[in-house]
């Protein structure tokens, strides 16, 4: 920012020109709480007064200004160099003198200018608490009781002036002019809000003039001889002495106004405008001429974040420029009496958006039922309209988001995706995003910003694509086999697609989808030839299969076959088979893909008397897997995995399956992290989501488009 630099080193020029020029000295260390003071600057050095970033003016004296961000701090014109101090902060004192509140009924007076020891006005011992609710250089306002009472001191002494009226809970206190303070109340009998301002003399307590005035006092400016305000966008200024007043309707918005008063001008513009305004109407602080009722309007500074009164009557604002950047501000009259901004401290931040900074991880995993994750960017703001897109790079499918001024985070931008697309379900892999935002007030030109993150899902039964949503097989009776991709949204499971896997696959009477048996992350296949021969076809988790590969001989013995729930429990996927005498078999998974199965195990017998056999998962609550079965009747049957490869004694779950003619257990399509089962007969298909009990472990069927009026072209389904 050479600009901004330039700029400073005049502005700092000006404003030792007009301050007092007296020698602060570091304020010495207290018993109870130290302030810490920075280092300053040689003779012959630069200047360096910058403003804090994140932070906003708090009080202004002849020496150096008061403000609140991360800390509290004070910093000198002379050097630019800063004391923190303990404490928050009471109010803009006009002057060189700092109040803050440092424990309850404990206030403090620094004075910046002369140094040495604050005044300690220590009201402690009072059972009572004093409320801070302005400061009018070293006179503390304390609301006491429903009094409001003013307190100083002077030596040892504490001296305490009621003011002559009683006030009622809404009230405000703001500083008016030297010796003035300015205090609401709701005028007795009137509505809640109708406001009456008094004007009280802080040395006598005295109430020297009352008037109604708006319901927010400390959006009313003063001087000596004038008074303005905001109205529903009307600048009302008034006469103190007359009480005439005039009335001049600036804009329609109902955004919080302010207005700031300077000589024979009226400054105006939302009072934060930077981070709050939006509409261009109102972000910008303008000079509106008293003279002609405002009809003469000039350009200050692009916004207006915060301002306090200067003891000489300035303005100093917490704003910016486009040109010079932000950071405070010094508003005054020039030679003509013209309002004129002189940089007197920056911050290092520009006014613009500032281009989009991607803050979210480099690789967003989705699993279970974390299935939104969210993705951020930085901005200098957040009152924006901002179009967000995100690209899948291999295949071009895109998601759109877009953002109206949300206040989501302080300087950020943040969207919650459910990794869906308008109609499928988003891949994993690379993908690129940008960022296009305009400001809604204004402030900056339009910028973009690219950039890429990874989407990856943790692999699961049945997603082949790798997009965190099942896929189901269908083989036709010309033996090709398709798979169709699925997407779960408003509680409805739709189809996303159809794509042909291959064809030849009539070779196999068995055809079961059998979790990942090892090697890459995604699922697998297993089939089994006429002649008994079991195949296994590798998953590579973008839909297609490797090659496959013979996994053994001698599978002809078996009649129903099952896979794809782990039900020894050490994360790796089993497989079930029943013989022709009814007996169950394990056989448990190994994950080496050269040898999938280690030697089979009987866990059961009698289970001829099924024609379905199901192995899907976990479906009622608990970690290991479980099988489901059909009988004859049609009633079907839950058993419960045990975790040790053994199953607990049959459930009965209902009766009427016998309408379906295929069972799939097709992972989790509702994204619950149970596995959900898919039923499919001539009428249709079904989806049966698992709730996790073990007594009544699907909830009531919902229908779904998926091989809608066709199901007789298949005669299998995985």
């Amino acid at each position: 920012m050479a600009h901004a630099r330039k700029a400073l080193s005049a502005a700092v020029a000006t404003v030792l020109a007009l301050t007092a020029g007296a020698a602060l000295t570091a304020v010495p260390a207290q018993a109870a709480v130290s302030p810490s003071v920075s280092a300053g600057v040689e003779a012959g050095q630069e200047v360096p007064v910058s403003f804090p970033a994140e932070s906003e003016i708090v009080s202004a004296g002849k020496t150096g200004f008061l403000t609140q961000g991360e800390k509290l701090l004070w910093t000198r014109y002379a050097d630019g160099s800063t004391v923190e101090l303990p404490g928050k902060p009471v109010g803009n004192s006009r002057s060189d003198v700092v109040a803050v509140t440092t424990a309850r009924n404990v206030f403090k007076l620094y004075d910046m200018a002369a140094g040495g020891e604050p005044v300690t006005v220590d009201l402690s011992a009072d059972s009572s608490t004093y409320t801070p609710a302005a400061v009018n250089g070293s006179t503390l306002a304390l609301w006491y009781l429903g009094e409001l009472r003013l307190v100083r001191k002077e030596g040892d002494a504490v001296s305490q002036t009621t003011v002559d009226r009683q006030y009622r809970a809404t009230r405000a206190v703001v500083y008016m002019a030297d010796g003035e303070l300015g205090v609401s109340s709701v005028q007795p009998g009137e509505t809640h809000g109708i406001e009456q301002m008094d004007i009280v003399d802080t040395a006598t307590g005295k109430v020297t003039q009352s008037f109604a005035a708006p319901s927010s006092l400390e959006r009313v400016a003063a001087t000596d001889k004038t008074l303005a305000w905001f109205e529903a966008g009307t600048l009302v200024v008034r006469d103190r002495a007359t009480g005439a007043t005039t009335r001049k309707q600036l804009v329609t918005t109902t955004e919080q106004m302010r207005v700031d008063l300077l000589g024979d001008w009226a400054l105006t513009g939302q009072r934060r405008g930077l981070d709050e305004a939006v509409s261009p109407e109102t972000a910008p602080l303008v000079a509106r001429s008293l003279k002609d009722g405002g009809a003469t309007v000039l350009p200050v500074l692009t916004h207006r974040a915060s301002s306090v009164v200067a003891p000489d009557g300035a303005l100093l604002v917490r704003g910016g420029t486009e040109e010079h950047g932000e950071g405070l501000y010094r508003i005054a009259p020039d030679a003509d009496g013209v309002p004129a901004a002189a940089l007197v401290a920056a911050s290092g931040d520009e006014t613009g958006i500032g281009v989009p900074q991607y803050t979210g991880a480099d690789t967003l995993t989705m699993f279970g039922n974390i299935r939104n994750v969210g993705l951020s960017w930085k901005l200098n703001r957040t009152n924006v309209n901002a179009r967000i897109t995100l690209r899948h790079n291999a295949t071009g499918q895109e998601k759109k988001f877009t953002y109206s001024g949300g206040y989501v985070h302080r300087t950020g931008l943040y969207i919650g995706w459910d990794g869906l697309f308008d109609s499928s379900a988003a891949p994993s892999g690379t993908y690129t995003w940008e960022v296009d935002a305009t400001s809604r007030n204004g402030i900056g030109e339009p910028v973009h910003g690219t950039g890429t993150f990874t989407l990856a899902y943790n692999p699961e039964l049945h997603d082949y694509t790798s997009n965190g949503s099942p896929d189901v097989l269908a083989r036709d009776s010309a033996g090709r086999l398709w798979r169709d991709d699925t997407y779960y949204r408003g509680g409805i499971f739709y189809p996303a697609g159809r794509s042909l896997v291959g064809s030849g696959w009539q070779a196999y009477d068995r055809i079961e989808a059998a979790g990942n048996l090892g090697g890459s992350k995604a699922p697998d296949l297993v089939t089994r030839d006429k002649d008994g021969v079991l195949w296994l076809h590798e998953g590579k988790g973008d839909g297609t299969f490797a090659p496959r590969r013979k996994v053994g001989d001698g599978w002809g013995i078996y009649n129903k076959i099952a896979g794809g729930s782990d039900l020894t429990g050490d994360g790796k996927p089993d497989l079930l088979a029943t013989d022709k005498a009814g007996d169950l078999w394990l056989l448990p998974g190994t994950g080496n893909l050269n040898a999938p199965f280690s030697a089979r195990k009987k866990i059961g017998w009698g289970y001829g008397i099924y024609n379905q056999l199901v192995a899907t998962g976990n479906v009622a609550g608990a970690t290991p897997g479980d099988l489901v079965a059909r009988d004859a009747a049609g009633v079907l049957w839950l058993y419960l995995g045990n975790g040790d490869g053994t199953l607990t004694k049959r459930i009965r779950v209902g009766s009427g399956w016998n309408q379906y003619t295929h069972l799939v257990p097709v992972g989790d399509a509702n994204r619950w992290a149970r596995q959900d089962l898919l039923a499919i007969g001539p009428n249709g298909s079904y989806l049966y989501e698992s709730q996790g009990a073990w007594d009544a472990p699907f909830l009531p069927r919902s229908t779904t488009s998926l091989y809608a009026g066709e199901t007789g072209k298949f005669n299998e389904f995985s």
